[in-house]
């Protein structure tokens, strides 16, 4: 049975991915993941982006929370997020959602939309 994940109202969610396509698998690293998928619940339009902040020697989890929150981000899909990531995500009120990187986007995605 698949289990479904609730959604509230219209927003963007950001999700990490090891490719930009959405039979990706989930990338385990939230800060240092490749790519994040950007996905609208309500177009259900789906854009992937390049992290271009992944090989930054220190400070990556809160400078990809400003990415995101720059980008309308609301809520994020991960399977780790680091302390400094966590307190950054939490002040800009962007929701954490741990999964396990046992699925793909498309697998993800499928389960925000039931």
């Amino acid at each position: 049975m698949k289990k479904h994940i609730l959604k509230l109202n219209t927003m963007m969610i950001a999700i990490s991915a090891s490719e930009n396509n959405v039979n990706a698998m989930l990338d385990e690293r939230f800060g240092r993941c490749p790519f994040f998928c950007f996905y609208n619940t309500k177009t259900e339009s789906i854009e992937f982006k390049e992290n271009k902040l992944k090989n930054a020697s220190e400070g990556v989890g809160p400078q990809v929370v400003e990415f995101l929150a720059n980008n309308g981000i609301s809520e994020v899909y991960s399977c780790e997020f680091g302390p400094k990531a966590k307190n950054m995500l939490e002040k800009l009120n962007i929701r954490m959602r741990l999964v396990d990187g046992k699925q793909t986007v498309k697998e993800l995605i499928s389960m925000l939309n039931f």
